[in-house]
């Protein structure tokens, strides 16, 4: 299959082209830059500049291809996420972003539109097991960007497509720079973990959030939990 990626070079972006590719897949991946274009041409794929933002340019590079995937995001430091603003630009991903790029997907005739979420949308159960159709998520103001990308591939699916959204637990990886936060952190003896000691959180691997993407080019339409 033709496949499009937006947010092609982030954690997660990166592994899951390079998986993308390694399963047969023809990859086309964003690149605003000619370092990123480098890094998607090293994966195996071919690079695009285009911009979230801009629906022109967008249609014009999504053209022609069976499905699109969704995986852009700007996530603050650990240190800076608190700061006013810092959740801005992330947002507006999530919402005019996303919003744009279904509607290429649309005018493309893709098949199929993956867009990536969070798990922290539920919330608190304590020790018992949460799940996307069992447990309905707490809306909130921190959330409603969420809420509006996940809207958009429901938006997808009720055109006549597939749309699919997976929710991922938090990314851990050795070149993620959260992760290079929290272990920094650890060998100070601070744990940059919110929440109680005896708390639960759901985290998932980089090189797993990457394979759930593969899969997700099968799986119906619906939400999906990847943790």
């Amino acid at each position: 299959m033709r496949v499009f990626v937006a947010g092609a070079t982030g954690v997660i972006g990166k592994r899951a082209v390079e998986q993308l590719v390694a399963a047969g897949h023809e990859v086309t991946a964003l690149a605003r830059s000619p370092e990123k274009a480098a890094l998607v041409w090293s994966l195996g794929a071919t690079p695009v500049a285009a911009s979230l933002f801009d629906p022109a340019s967008l249609r014009a590079a999504v053209a022609g291809h069976d499905v699109v995937v969704n995986l852009a995001t700007h996530i603050p430091s650990i240190t800076g996420a608190a700061k006013p603003g810092a959740w801005k630009e992330n947002d507006r991903i999530r919402t005019e972003g996303s919003s744009n790029l279904v509607d290429a997907a649309l005018a493309a005739g893709a098949s199929r539109y993956i867009q990536e979420s969070i798990v922290f949308t539920y919330p608190d159960r304590g020790d018992s097991w949460i799940d996307a159709e069992s447990t309905p998520i707490e809306p909130t103001p921190l959330i409603e960007a969420v809420q509006t990308a996940e809207g958009n591939a429901a938006r997808f699916t009720e055109a006549g497509r597939t749309g699919v959204v997976l929710r991922f637990g938090a990314f851990y990886a050795p070149d993620a720079s959260h992760t290079e936060a929290m272990v920094a952190a650890a060998r100070k003896g601070v744990a940059f973990v919110a929440g109680k000691p005896e708390a639960y959180q759901s985290v998932i691997h980089g090189d797993d959030a990457a394979a759930a993407v593969v899969a997700a080019l099968e799986a119906p339409a619906g939400i999906y939990d990847v943790v």
